[in-house]
């Protein structure tokens, strides 16, 4: 049998060399026996060379960059690491058994993945933009290809739902993932939970670097949809179109809305949500998915998430809730997860089908839950009388009503709370609210978690 001290290096090609490729490269080449010197890492720690016996020594031979000048902020091992800056340089190699692709986007990204999986390489990727918009697509390539395509960095950063869904379910029937998946706005909604406002706190996060200069993939929702419907894929079977997924972000809460939500014992969270709905039974209707920012009661474990932490649970026939908590982002914890899907290759210890379960459940994103209705007024006589009017209209039950001391007539707030009702007749609602004289606008609407 051949030992692995004598089995033959993993040689990886890596494109991008930023903030993750950085730590992909500190992680590989000075843990896995990649260096061949004692090569300083960014935490000031020397190489620990190759400590992990189970595992043939994996070394990162080539990585592609746009700018070759540009300086890094690691150290390159310029006697086993070669720097290019065209990608079919690594894709074209047939000494590359491994592509790391951690360079975002959709464009040349997904050249370099499926092209890669055609020429027999396993594939890593961090990029949950291009994983959910062509997710059939590349698990075709992947089944197809002699390699593997693997992924657990792309959702969450450094936690390991990906392959918690991948194995951990197999003997369950999943009902419900839902959870908080973007550091950004939790951030910014903890900010403004302390009374920030929110162009306040934007900027404060765009100055320590948890927002890009274009915030809007992070404040509108859209990092959150791409990883929800990555998730929705795993657990359900049943491909969901990124663009067919409802998606609210941040922009419209205010510090106005924590205080109410504090009336109600609440918090509020960016949450990414795919359900079984009930039809005959319990969670045996279609799939629904959707981002959203919710009413999360204090007690609620998303509630507990942080900063800019991320929590996902799963809710399952055997398990009943499980939880997956910790850094949603940053350097190492992001890296890590790409190395230890490149451990898992190099054991022969992934999963061929990136998506093991295949189903075709219907799509019906018109939910069920209790909602939380800001409406913004300037004050009038009968305006609570004419809301209950219309929820009346539309079916809807009121649950509450509250109301802080107004300070101004002309900009004041209330909130009502209603019964469990479907998104489609708040929506209808709030619309038809937003057209009366004493409405400022459309009213925001939240669903709420119960506890």
């Amino acid at each position: 049998m051949t030992s692995v001290g004598t089995m033959k290096p993993i040689r990886i090609g890596m494109i991008g060399a930023g903030t993750v490729g950085g730590g992909v490269y500190e992680i590989i080449m000075n843990r896995l026996g990649g260096s061949s010197s004692n090569v300083k890492n960014t935490r000031n720690q020397p190489s620990k060379g190759f400590i992990n016996p189970s595992l043939p020594k994996c070394v990162i031979s080539k990585i592609c960059v746009r700018n070759l000048n540009k300086p890094r902020d690691f150290q390159i091992d310029k006697e086993v690491t070669s720097i290019v800056t065209n990608v079919d340089d690594i894709i074209h190699d047939n000494d590359i058994d491994m592509v790391v692709e951690v360079m975002g986007g959709c464009g040349i990204a997904k050249n370099v993945v499926l092209e890669s999986l055609k020429r027999g390489k396993s594939v890593v990727s961090a990029n949950k933009a291009l994983i959910a918009e062509c997710l059939d697509e590349i698990r075709d390539a992947a089944l197809k290809s002699k390699g593997t395509f693997a992924y657990e960095a792309a959702v969450c950063g450094g936690i390991p739902i990906i392959n918690a869904l991948q194995g951990c379910f197999q003997g369950d029937i999943v009902h419900e993932v839902m959870g908080i998946c973007n550091g950004t706005t939790n951030y910014m909604l903890g900010k403004m939970e302390e009374g920030w406002d929110y162009e306040e706190v934007l900027k404060e996060a765009q100055d320590l670097g948890y927002a890009e200069e274009d915030p809007t993939a992070d404040v509108e929702g859209y990092d959150v949809r791409a990883k929800i419907a990555i998730l929705a894929k795993l657990a359900y079977g049943t491909t969901v179109p990124v663009e067919t997924i409802p998606c609210t972000g941040i922009t419209q809460i205010s510090s106005v809305d924590f205080e109410y939500a504090k009336l109600l014992g609440c918090t509020i969270k960016l949450v990414g949500t795919a359900e079984r709905l009930s039809q005959y039974g319990e969670h045996d209707g279609a799939l629904s998915v959707y981002v959203a920012p919710k009413v999360v009661p204090t007690k609620h474990l998303l509630a507990s998430s942080h900063g800019s932490g991320n929590t996902i649970t799963v809710k399952s026939a055997n398990m009943g809730i499980s939880s997956y908590t910790g850094p949603g982002a940053g350097r190492f914890p992001t890296a890590n997860s790409v190395v230890a899907d490149i451990c898992r290759i190099a054991s022969k210890n992934s999963f061929k089908d990136p998506f093991p379960l295949s189903s075709n459940i219907e799509i019906d994103n018109d939910y069920t839950s209790a909602f939380y209705i800001r409406i913004s007024f300037q004050d009038e006589l009968g305006i609570i009388r004419r809301v209950g009017e219309l929820a009346e209209m539309y079916g809807i039950g009121i649950e509450s009503v509250l109301q802080n001391p107004i300070k101004d007539r002309m900009m004041a707030d209330f909130v009502v709370t209603t019964e469990e009702c479907k998104v489609s007749q708040v929506k209808a609602m709030c619309e038809d609210i937003g057209q009366e004289d004493f409405a400022r606008c459309v009213p925001l609407y939240m669903p709420m978690l119960s506890e």
